[in-house]
């Protein structure tokens, strides 16, 4: 038999069809079972950063996709970076060049120039962060677990506040002002300002209303500081904390499992 003979033969039709069919199986199995890390709120250029601690973890947890949920730096004024901010920023853009890395934007990562969801063609601080990370800022991301739909989103659509800028600025002002004086009672004053606010449940619940509403099952915020991980309404809501504020938290999803993790 010729060789274009034995090429077009069904048996090496089906013999090639077989391998390619393998083939494209595993490359799925590898996407679907992509060991994700999330994390969010980092806030490079604060001084509240716990950039050692996050350092340890990239080198030590075991990923092939990194997901940055938004307020990865603290505002686009670079001149407050430190050269270990500076450091992380080194580290998470040799991730994107090695691995998968996944920027969603935060209300930090930009200041009052850039409109998200909207592109005019013009340069914004909304190019910053991308331009450093060298990959692209994404809204949101939308991860599949076991078949059951995700989506991952910074969170701060769903915060009344920020429709206030004055009041956010009063209060970020305070906070700062505090923490000079005594970081435990600023903090302490924050987490209890949120919750006798009604923040953190308003939050939590339009992010579980938004998930209903796209018929998802679950959805990852960050925005608030406060790490979370629940069932509501059949609604799988986790919250990844920030490494601003002790204990630091992280997601990891591994083979549909999904873990939030605290760390000191």
């Amino acid at each position: 038999m010729r060789l274009h003979q034995f090429r077009s033969s069904p048996a090496f039709l089906i013999r090639i069809s077989r391998s390619l069919r393998a083939r494209f199986m595993q490359l799925g199995y590898f996407f679907e079972y992509m060991r994700t890390l999330i994390v969010s709120d980092i806030h490079l250029g604060s001084r509240h950063s716990n950039t050692d601690l996050l350092g340890g973890i990239l080198a030590k947890e075991r990923f092939d996709r990194l997901i940055l949920n938004g307020d990865t730096i603290n505002n686009v004024n670079l001149r407050k970076f430190t050269p270990k901010h500076w450091g992380v920023l080194d580290s998470l853009r040799k991730i994107g060049k090695e691995r998968e890395l996944v920027l969603i934007r935060g209300n930090h990562d930009h200041e009052w120039d850039h409109r998200p969801g909207m592109s005019n063609g013009h340069l914004s601080t909304g190019h910053v962060l991308p331009a450093l990370l060298e990959v692209p800022m994404r809204e949101e991301y939308a991860l599949d677990i076991r078949g059951r739909p995700y989506l991952i989103l910074h969170g701060d659509r769903f915060d009344p506040t920020l429709n206030y800028p004055l009041l956010t600025d009063m209060a970020v002002a305070c906070y700062q002002f505090t923490t000079k004086l005594n970081k435990k009672l600023a903090k302490w004053l924050k987490k209890k300002s949120k919750r006798v606010g009604g923040l953190l449940e308003l939050i939590r619940s339009r992010s579980i209303a938004f998930a209903r509403e796209k018929n998802l099952n679950g959805v990852f915020t960050g925005h608030t500081h406060f790490a979370e991980d629940a069932i509501v309404d059949d609604v799988h809501y986790l919250n990844t904390g920030s490494w601003t504020e002790s204990p630091c938290a992280y997601v990891t999803v591994d083979k549909g499992d999904v873990t939030l993790h605290h760390v000191n």
